[in-house]
């Protein structure tokens, strides 16, 4: 909880900062917010390393394999990247690349997950 507090006062006084920035020179307000997002980032890989371990515990407790586990991570993982860059992006005035890099991210999570779903069709081909 303490630590989205301090990514939420980051937030807001980066996006005050920037504001005021922007007015007047467009390209260091887009650096000021790439700083703003790697701070938040940087500091929300503490909760990511708590959350494997919780997996990393899940998968030794119930025998299932890995290869269950990762797509689902590798998912959530494209999706908060997709998600910060795109919104990097809009803030740049870049839509048609915030939607490439959307577009990108939804293959890539497709890809990601067909491990998973060839594990689903082999478990229902053996139920038939």
């Amino acid at each position: 909880m303490e630590i989205v507090i301090k990514a939420a006062a980051i937030a807001i006084i980066s996006a005050l900062c920037i504001l005021l920035i922007k007015k007047s020179n467009q390209e260091l307000g887009l650096a000021a917010a790439l700083a703003a997002a790697a701070v938040i980032c940087f500091a929300s890989v503490q909760l990511f390393e708590s959350i494997l371990e919780l997996v990393q515990y899940a998968i030794s407790q119930t025998g299932l394999s890995s290869a269950l586990f990762l797509p689902i991570i590798k998912c959530v993982g494209i999706a908060i990247v997709v998600k910060v860059t795109t919104g990097l992006c809009k803030d740049a005035g870049q839509g048609g690349i915030a939607s490439a890099v959307e577009m990108l991210g939804s293959a890539a999570a497709l890809f990601t997950a067909l491990p998973l779903i060839s594990s689903l069709l082999e478990t229902i081909g053996g139920l038939i």
